[in-house]
């Protein structure tokens, strides 16, 4: 089996016959114990990119044979994000209270409801406020990980540069009729 195209190869030899000989001289440096002078510095730094020029060359070498035209490429998986915003008011605070449910069992509530997947928290002491939900195409899934290596737990909302925006709903709440009629009339115009 033919290992990489003739041009990798040739790149990956020339690149090795490189190494060794600023590998000889830093040998030499060494033997005569003149391995510390700015000369010696020079020929270490050489040495280094040296090594690291025939890295890259092996790697263009080998990864031209994994380009098999037999094996195609499967494409990856569609995966997508949603980050919603609701807004509440607790317009009853005693009553809120008095439920002994507080916040973050009412956000509880919200999320492990039937019906919608989000659906408006539906309680006495609050007013639902408007409502934001949005949806990007991304690769990159939140995992366990993440959640112990980020410094701010609300980094992970954050919408990262390499993601992209697929849907947006947004669920105004108006003060009167009046308003939302109005806004209809907007976003006609602008459809």
């Amino acid at each position: 089996m033919e290992n990489g195209s003739p041009g990798s190869r040739q790149t990956a030899v020339d690149a090795g016959r490189e190494l060794l000989s600023i590998l000889g001289e830093h040998i030499e440096l060494l033997a005569s114990e003149n391995d510390q002078d700015d000369a010696a510095v020079e020929v270490d730094r050489q040495l280094w990119e040296a090594v690291g020029a025939y890295g890259e060359a092996l790697d263009a070498l080998y990864s031209d044979e994994e380009t098999d035209d037999d094996e195609a490429e499967e494409p990856g998986e569609l995966t997508f994000t949603v980050r919603a915003r609701y807004d509440y008011t607790v317009i009853d605070e005693k009553a809120f209270l008095s439920a002994g449910k507080g916040v973050g069992q009412a956000v509880y509530d919200l999320v492990h409801r039937g019906g919608r997947a989000i659906q408006s928290l539906e309680v006495a002491s609050l007013e639902t406020g408007s409502g934001l939900l949005t949806v990007h195409l991304n690769d990159d899934l939140l995992v366990a990980d993440d959640f112990t290596s980020t410094e701010e737990p609300t980094d992970l909302l954050l919408v990262a540069p390499n993601e992209t925006p697929a849907y947006v709903m947004s669920e105004p709440v108006y003060d009167s009729r009046a308003e939302a009629e109005a806004a209809a009339k907007r976003d006609a115009g602008q459809a």
